[in-house]
């Protein structure tokens, strides 16, 4: 293996090593192991996935890791103003459905969302993004990695189990992640209706 450091100590390095992640995550430096010297603490993540050489496990470390920065981002916050199970819109309509935008999701519980969908944790109402600083998907650096194919399908992957969606994100293919989709929304409309 070949080692390549990088070194980035301000803004205009920083930028200039964003523009060549799109060569660093090529086959072309599959036998490269990067080592970076930085103060800037949202680079080791992105280091550290593209110093995965498997491709599997680098989509599971980076869906890991940018799940892991939204729930330290909104940690100890009740970003969606839950009261008696209804978020704020609900609370405003006053049409006793409750459990927010999780109600059409079959992995919701009592407890919360009994998987982990990147998706879901990205996704705010108007009323949230009025009330709090809201993280987006381009706030996310490391997801960079992943190819434009992989963000398109990441982006729209709502109510999936964590593995379906790292399963969809390895296939990597528009057209059978489409029909998947479209088989996963007629099981949960399925679903939700056996339960009431």
């Amino acid at each position: 293996m070949i080692t390549k450091s990088i070194k980035i100590s301000n803004q205009i390095a920083l930028d200039k090593f964003y523009r060549k992640l799109f060569f660093y995550k090529r086959f072309f430096y599959k036998k490269v192991i990067f080592k970076v010297d930085t103060n800037y603490k949202e680079i080791k993540p992105i280091i550290t996935a593209l110093n995965i050489k498997n491709r599997r496990q680098r989509i599971t470390y980076i869906y890991d890791e940018a799940c892991a920065q939204i729930d330290n981002h909104y940690q100890n916050k009740n970003i969606c103003g839950f009261k008696n199970n209804m978020c704020y819109v609900q609370q405003k309509l006053k049409n006793g459905t409750t459990n927010g935008c999780c109600r059409f999701c079959k992995y919701q519980s009592n407890k919360g969302c009994t998987t982990k969908n990147l998706t879901c944790k990205l996704f705010t109402c108007s009323e949230v993004e009025k009330r709090c600083q809201i993280i987006q998907f381009e706030d996310l650096k490391i997801l960079k990695i992943l190819s434009l194919r992989d963000r398109i399908i990441l982006k729209s992957d709502y109510f999936s189990k964590r593995e379906d969606v790292i399963n969809d994100l390895y296939i990597a293919s528009l057209l059978i992640w489409c029909i998947k989709i479209i088989i996963r929304m007629i099981n949960t409309f399925y679903t939700l209706k056996k339960a009431k």
